[in-house]
Formats: C-alpha cells, sequence, structure tokens
C-alpha cells in the first residue's frame, strides 16, 4: 500500500515516554528500505506568560525527547530518513494536523504522564477516533522500549470497500514484519480460499495476488471482535481494524477494551478513511 502511494513521511509522535520511544522503533520497518522519511514530531504546549529562560529550557527538554528518539532508531543499526519537527499546540490537535499530511501516524500507547499499566491513553483514544490517516498505537512489553515480538497479525475484514483497504493494509503489514495474518470475517472461508484458483474472484481473493510469500488464514467470526482478541492475545502482535467499523472500534477503545485487554502486549492499527488513492 505504502510502495504504491508513498506518503511524504511517516508521523511518530514523540512526548519523552517509553511508549513514545516503542512507537518510533516499530515505525522504522514501515520506512526501513525506502526513500520514505521517519518524522518524529514534538508537540510543546504554549506558554504565553514564560519568561526567555523558561522558553529556553522549554526547547531544551523537546530537544532532549528528540534526540532520545533518534538515538533509539540509530541503536537498531537499520538505516532510515529521520526528520525532526518541535511545534506547539496542544498535543492532540498538533498530531490530528500532522495526520492530514501523511497515510501513516504511529504514537505509543499511554504518555508520559500517564500511568503504564492502562490499556490506552486519552490521546491514543483521540487520534484512533479523529485522525485522518491510519493510526498505529504501539503497545509492547513495558519493560522493554523495542517493537512488539512474534506474533499474529489479525484483521477484521469484509468484501466492502473500507473492508478491502483493511485487508490491504494487514497484508503489507504482515509482509514488512515477516508476520502471519489472520482474517477474521463474517462469512466462512476456508484458509485456502484466497490462494485457490478455482474460487470465486472475490475482491478479498483479488487484494492478495501480490502478497503470495503471506502466510494467511481465514477465521469465522460469530462473535465482537474485542472477545477474538481477548481470546488470542497471547499470540497476536498486531491488531487492525477499520474506521468505518465503528461499532467494533468503539468496544476496543471504550470500557469493554480497557477491562478486557489491560493485561496484552499487541499493538492496534485503525485504518482511516483517507488515505491516497481513494
Amino acid at each position: 500500500m505504502f510502495d504504491r502511494y508513498p506518503p511524504k513521511s511517516v508521523v511518530v509522535g514523540v512526548d519523552g515516554s517509553r511508549a513514545a520511544i516503542r512507537a518510533a522503533r516499530w515505525a522504522v520497518d514501515e520506512v526501513a528500505l525506502t526513500d520514505t522519511p521517519l518524522r518524529l514530531l514534538y508537540v510543546t504546549k504554549p506558554n504565553p506568560g514564560a519568561s526567555p529562560a523558561e522558553a529556553g529550557a522549554a526547547l531544551v527538554a523537546a530537544e532532549e525527547v528528540i534526540h532520545n528518539a533518534c538515538s533509539a532508531i540509530d541503536e537498531m543499526g537499520r538505516p532510515v530518513k529521520i526528520e525532526t519537527e518541535i511545534i506547539e499546540g496542544h498535543p492532540v490537535a498538533g498530531l490530528i494536523d500532522a495526520s492530514r499530511s501523511t497515510t501513516l501516524l504511529c504514537v505509543g500507547d499511554t504518555g508520559a504522564a500517564q500511568h503504564p499499566d492502562v490499556w490506552l491513553g486519552s490521546t491514543a483514544k483521540e487520534l484512533a477516533e479523529s485522525g485522518h490517516c491510519t493510526v498505529a498505537i504501539v503497545r509492547g512489553d513495558r519493560r522493554d522500549t523495542g517493537a512488539v515480538g512474534e506474533g499474529w497479525i489479525v484483521a477484521l475484514a469484509d468484501e466492502s470497500p473500507d473492508g478491502i483497504d483493511v485487508l490491504q493494509m494487514a497484508l503489507h503489514e504482515a509482509q514488512h514484519r515477516c508476520a502471519p495474518l489472520r482474517v477474521l470475517t463474517a462469512a466462512e472461508l476456508p484458509s485456502s480460499h484466497f490462494r485457490d484458483p478455482d474460487a470465486s474472484d472475490s475482491h478479498m481473493q483479488r487484494c492478495v495476488d501480490d502478497y503470495a510469500d503471506v502466510e494467511i488464514e481465514t477465521f469465522h467470526s460469530e462473535g465482537s471482535f474485542l472477545n477474538y482478541l481477548t481470546e488470542h492475545a497471547e499470540s497476536i502482535e498486531l491488531a487492525v481494524i477499520g474506521a468505518a467499523q465503528a461499532g467494533e472500534l468503539r468496544q476496543l477503545l471504550g470500557a469493554p477494551g480497557a477491562m478486557a485487554l489491560r493485561d496484552s502486549h499487541f499493538s492496534l492499527l485503525v485504518v482511516g478513511f483517507e488515505r491516497p488513492g481513494r
């Protein structure tokens, strides 16, 4: 997907938290071996009454956050182009504005001022609901700052245009991360359906033509996406859902998700409405 419509940059919101460092490291796989830069964005809250000394200290603190994120990326030893930007404003508003000019915005699951054991922080939730592009909420073991470990990528997809976009994004992630993909659908499809030349020529089948190297399974889901994620959380690396799947997304972002997924470690990718090529 990004190969066909390369964005100006993949944006990562950084704020000095360990979660933001995880997001920056996770995003490296999105731009590695491409010309797409990784833009590290820090949004500092305005302080009109600040003295010159206070304003200078705030700038130094912001630059240190950016520097630490760059160092974490450098430690991975993968050549990527890095851009950095410090802007003034409310963090959520600044990140939503940044989401207008990219196809992917990556953030940590919790911010620097939030308790690290919550399912998702308020900023992550607002971006998942209001971002103009696809939003990756990167989670993982709170004891490290690396990407999520090996596991399944799980996508909730169907034959609708938005469902096909979800499938395309999930295939892209599975290929880039060398992970198997499990597609949850409302219809009963055998795992061999997408690779069967005699199967009906569905939109979903045609979608996988460029991803012959991705291991794909299908699963007929009779319950909610949240229930599936809860039952299989230990084996999942990344869950992919569309912004158009509003009811399922509200469950994940609301109290049911907070209760059921508090101890899980997989990341969440919300495929947005606004993408190149639509």
